[in-house]
């Protein structure tokens, strides 16, 4: 998402972009769709010298003035290719997930001395790449991921088909969750911090619960929903499955809930704030450099169903902090997450 995001950006700054990819990729598909030049220098199997030379013919057939990978395990063919080509272009890397394995080994190094600039998303990640990695701290940099405001606008409009679609009362609170069915992602923390809301208030609140499983996931959604018969839940819980419309679905909210072990970022986080919905999220991984605790939302113990219930208590039972932190973090968005900003940083480094 974050590849074919840029790439469509730097089109429309001018650029010639080519996408490198699997021919039959959903990546491939959509950058097709939206008029991006696709180079399907991948595919499935594991002949690695034909996925060299055919990233070689490319490379030397276009002559690129930059490569930038959002995958560090393509280093393996870019580096090797743009070798045989004799390819001056600048190489540039974006880390999004974090690595528990050293790469210091004389291989590594090859690979990463190539690299111009390493792009973290978060603190977190620019910490795992320069305890992992052999790049010096200069060449690397964090670069959040960023949004466009402008297609984060609340309509109340939005607000009201959403909540009667699911069949809530206009006067109901509206607590979601908005993720994969995936483990780590914390639904079981949300259910179980569910549970203790509906026994510590009265008030009639309503728990969505957004997303479906990926491949190879289904079991552990299966999971989530046994849990939640255990649980005891009926009307005041409900699974949307996967939705497309996510800026719709949050102008239904009152409060969005982050209880991911450890995320690399969370862009579901600027999303929330962007459509002014206050988020009680982890205090782990990347969200802390996204939610300021107190400013822009609360920030809680992973796996720590108590402490994620009180802190959604907290916004629940006080109107006027959810319309302080729901500016707070709109305003945050704009000023440090922004996508036009992002593209200036981006293609200053590239230059």
């Amino acid at each position: 998402m974050q590849t074919l995001k840029i790439s469509r950006e730097l089109e429309n700054r001018g650029h010639n972009v080519f996408i490198f990819c699997r021919q039959d990729s959903t990546l491939a598909v959509e950058g097709e769709k939206q008029g991006i030049a696709v180079a399907p220098v991948f595919f499935k199997g594991k002949n690695y010298f034909r996925k060299v030379y055919r990233t070689y013919r490319f490379l030397h057939r276009e002559q690129p003035d930059v490569l930038h990978t959002h995958l560090s395990h393509d280093l393996w063919v870019i580096v090797p290719a743009m070798k045989i080509a004799g390819s001056r272009a600048k190489l540039f890397l974006t880390k999004r997930m974090a690595s528990g394995v050293s790469k210091k080994d004389v291989l590594h190094r090859f690979l990463y001395n190539r690299i111009d600039r390493i792009f973290a998303i978060s603190n977190y990640i620019k910490t795992s790449v320069l305890n992992t990695c052999p790049v010096p701290d200069k060449r690397v940099v964090t670069m959040w991921n960023a949004i466009s405001p402008e297609t984060y606008q609340y309509k109340p409009g939005d607000r009201a088909a959403v909540r009667e679609e699911f069949n809530i009362d206009a006067g109901t609170m509206v607590v979601g969750f908005i993720g994969r069915f995936s483990p780590g992602k914390g639904q079981p923390e949300f259910l179980r911090a569910a549970r203790i809301i509906k026994q510590r208030i009265d008030r009639p609140v309503t728990f969505l619960l957004v997303g479906g499983a990926s491949y190879g996931e289904a079991e552990h959604e299966k999971e989530i929903r046994e849990l939640a018969k255990q649980l005891s839940f009926t009307d005041d819980l409900i699974f949307t499955g996967f939705r497309k419309d996510i800026p719709r679905v949050l102008a239904a909210m009152d409060v969005l809930a982050f209880p991911s072990h450890e995320e690399s970022f969370g862009n579901v986080l600027l999303e929330s704030m962007a459509m002014k919905v206050p988020v009680v999220a982890s205090d782990s991984g990347g969200v802390p450099d996204i939610v300021k605790n107190g400013e822009t939302g609360i920030l809680v113990p992973p796996k720590d169903a108590e402490k994620l219930a009180a802190g959604l208590l907290d916004l629940i039972l006080n109107g006027d902090k959810r319309v302080s932190f729901a500016a707070a973090g709109r305003e945050r968005v704009e000023k440090y997450f922004n996508l036009e900003r992002y593209m200036d940083t981006l293609e200053s480094f590239y230059h």
